[in-house]
């Protein structure tokens, strides 16, 4: 029996409506305490801001079918005995994720488009379709009076609009007065709305409903809301267990046929390594991408899911002009105002990298106040990898090919380091000029071959911290550790002589690995390795 309900269960991928998934019975991790949490606490106005395709529409969904009265739909979970009266109030949700805001004329049809909703359900006639906030005020009021119930407002990513615009200042500007206009009722009517609930993922600080909600709580970084998207560890290892058991069988049913099984526990740890890393308060609980998780169970594989839904072309291109690398923002420092910082003019790429779920917490100093960033998991860090080596190397891509198909043999002792580094100087000696002429120098072909390792799925890490510097990058092979040091216009002698006299190598003392130190030098007539030494240190 326990079999039969264990593969019978059905998968909402892709539906963000809390209604749909509990009719049809659907996989649903409860995360109604929150919602009980937040609905008797004794603010009004709520602020959520989360990575996208982390469950943030289904969570206002939710809010929709509570404050419906939708009891039914709640049997069995946190808050069905919590809640006495299951009182109805009106609900106006305006979802601002449906539309395109690229020119002016959309904008306003998409934002007149979701009042006009709201105005033919309560019967308000409209004056001036251009005056939002009127046309929101008297939506308010129209509920209100027909209903004698506060009104509950629910606002689904609020700067969709902003950021479909991030690199045209002029529409900006317009979208954000517009959306200004839109927001500025909620404060003057604050007697009757009963609730007010805005999610998104950026911070948009000239918008007025950061000014004017001067009672807006802030849930972003409030601990005691940390789980109230995306899927906990726990939550993981007991609302889904059936659906990893499931998995684990199909997984390993694939993967026979290349002499390959899975137990339960090989599938949890896959998990955690390619899903989970999200962490969003000092308390440091572990966080999947429910995204990610949801597909894994509903195909029956561990793929590549989330980075799949969106490219980070834009932030690519200011990493670029600002100067940021790859192995500089894996282990980023800073204080809270550095990434939780307002992003409608994006010079910084930090905030707007956080913000979006490509960097997530790691580590916090309570002496200075400061957290490391890095790449919260597998799925994410290889998928950014390599969009930012299909950036940098647009004309050169294919060349991929080869270099990963090198790596592959390395990986399966098929080639020698030594034979892999002939790829690599093959691979370095084939960059158009119009790639290594922007900028000359060791720190590009370090954030080349970085970026490539990272994107072939290597155990791979750049800048670490020893306790006389840092290294350029450690590889980790499953027989060996390889520390690699490239200088430009230099000697393989200098760069080999610089890991042993700094003792790269204690780095790994605990590891039962062998470590071999590799230097490489890269001409600057020829822009390739001109000469490299391998030495075995441990």
């Amino acid at each position: 029996m326990e079999q039969t309900e264990k593969k019978r269960r059905g998968y909402a991928v892709g539906v963000q409506m809390f209604d749909w998934i509990r009719e049809r019975e659907a996989v649903y991790v409860d995360k109604t305490e929150y919602v009980w949490k937040m609905v008797t606490a004794d603010a009004v106005n709520f602020f959520l801001s989360r990575p996208r395709r982390f469950g943030k529409s289904l969570l206002v969904d939710t809010l929709r079918c509570y404050f419906e009265g939708r009891k039914e739909l709640f049997e069995g979970l946190y808050i069905y005995n919590k809640e006495k009266e299951w009182k109805k109030y009106p609900v106006i949700r305006l979802d601002l994720s449906n539309g395109k805001y690229y020119e002016k004329e959309r904008v306003h049809g998409t934002i007149s488009g979701i009042l006009r909703d709201h105005e033919k359900r309560w019967n308000v006639t409209v004056y001036d379709e251009y005056n939002y906030d009127d046309r929101l005020k008297n939506i308010i009021h129209a509920a209100y009076e027909q209903t004698g119930e506060r009104v509950v407002i629910l606002i689904d990513e609020y700067d969709a609009p902003m950021l479909d615009s991030i690199n045209d200042p002029d529409l900006q500007d317009y979208i954000r007065n517009r959306i200004r206009s839109l927001f500025s009722p909620l404060k003057a009517q604050a007697q009757y709305l009963r609730f007010v609930f805005l999610t998104g993922i950026s911070k948009f600080s000239q918008l007025s409903v950061f000014s004017e909600l001067n009672n807006l709580q802030q849930m972003t970084f409030d601990q005691n809301y940390e789980g109230i998207c995306g899927i906990t560890e726990e939550e993981l290892l007991t609302y889904m267990k059936p659906d990893i058991e499931l998995l684990t069988e199909k997984m390993d049913k694939t993967y026979s046929r290349w002499g390959m099984h899975f137990t339960y526990d090989d599938i949890v740890a896959k998990l955690k390594e390619t899903y989970d890393g999200y962490h969003f308060t000092k308390n440091f609980t572990d966080i999947y991408c429910p995204w990610s998780l949801v597909n894994a169970f509903a195909m029956g594989d561990i793929m590549n899911f989330w980075f799949s839904t969106g490219t980070p072309t834009m932030l690519v291109n200011v990493m670029r002009q600002t100067g940021v690398t790859l192995q500089q923002i894996e282990h980023f420092r800073a204080k809270l105002s550095r990434f939780d910082a307002p992003t409608e003019r994006i010079s910084d790429p930090i905030p707007v990298l956080f913000q979006s779920g490509y960097l997530t917490l790691k580590e916090y100093d309570p002496i200075d106040h400061k957290y490391t960033l890095g790449f919260p998991n597998g799925e994410v860090r290889e998928g950014f990898a390599d969009s930012l080596y299909k950036y940098y190397m647009e004309d050169y891509v294919g060349s991929g090919d080869t270099l990963g198909n090198a790596f592959t043999d390395l990986r399966s002792k098929e080639i020698s380091f030594e034979e892999f580094v002939e790829t690599i100087r093959r691979w370095y000696a084939g960059i158009p000029y119009s790639i290594t002429d922007r900028n000359q120098n060791e720190q590009l072909y370090q954030s080349l071959i970085y970026a490539a390792l990272m994107g072939f799925g290597a155990d791979v890490s750049a800048e670490e911290q020893t306790s006389d510097g840092r290294m350029d990058i450690a590889l980790r092979l499953p027989y060996a550790i390889y520390i690699i040091e490239l200088k430009y216009g230099k000697s393989a002698d200098e760069a080999t002589d610089q890991i042993i006299r700094k003792d790269y190598a204690v780095r790994f003392a605990a590891d039962a690995r062998p470590v071999w130190a590799v230097g490489m030098n890269i001409s600057q007539d020829r822009r390739t390795i001109d000469s490299y030494r391998i030495v075995q240190v441990k």
